[in-house]
């Protein structure tokens, strides 16, 4: 702060507010210090949001299966991190009134790609299924803005007041492998926030 530095931060520490570009950057341009919450968390609370845009969302649960191959030895030593800074991100981003994350590291060769399933329960069932899935589609194109691997495995469900999604993320591979799209997803969110914040100061909205 005192070098008038914004922060960034990749790790599921939580020191500053949350960030998921498409749902919530616009409220954060003039943070000093945001995080970037979990590559699960980049993946599905952008989904788990647009349903509670439309219908409200009484419970949401995600689970993140990546491959082992891209899980570092910082991912496996911050596996409680993972889950906890999500879930609450998940409540907090999300706008669920309860969420709740697992992490699956899977050991198939060759390696998946990182594969999201969201499952949540509506609040409001006289919601048509069309509009449900109409805002879940918005804020997909929304993210593939800054990640363009990221896409829907299977598309939305709806069986009484829950609805299912799987969503995908293949890495760019111009560094690391295209199955580490849980890598990509985090910094690519991370660098379209950053460009952001970095345009607000070039307008002259801080003294940096």
């Amino acid at each position: 702060l005192k070098a008038g530095i914004v922060a960034i931060d990749l790790t599921p520490a939580a020191v500053g507010p949350y960030c998921v570009p498409s749902v919530n950057l616009s409220g954060l341009i003039d943070a000093k210090n945001v995080n970037m919450v979990t590559c699960g968390g980049q993946a599905t609370i952008p989904i788990i949001h647009a349903i509670h845009s439309v219908a409200g969302v009484e419970y949401a649960e995600i689970v993140a299966a990546i491959s082992s191959r891209s899980a570092g030895p910082g991912t496996r030593a911050n596996m409680d991190e993972f889950t906890e800074t999500t879930s609450r991100a998940i409540e907090v981003v999300g706008k669920a009134k309860k969420g709740k994350a697992i992490i699956v590291l899977n050991p198939a060769d060759p390696p998946i790609n990182m594969t999201d399933t969201v499952l949540v329960r509506v609040s409001d069932r006289s919601i048509p299924f069309e509009t449900i899935r109409d805002a879940i589609m918005a804020n997909v194109e929304q993210v593939q803005r800054y990640v363009p691997g990221y896409r829907l495995r299977v598309p939305p469900q709806m069986d009484g007041d829950k609805v299912t999604v799987v969503v995908q993320v293949q890495g760019q591979g111009d560094f690391l492998p295209t199955f580490a799209g849980n890598l990509d997803i985090i910094n690519a969110a991370a660098i379209a926030t950053a460009e952001r914040i970095a345009q607000r100061l070039l307008e002259g909205g801080a003294n940096a």
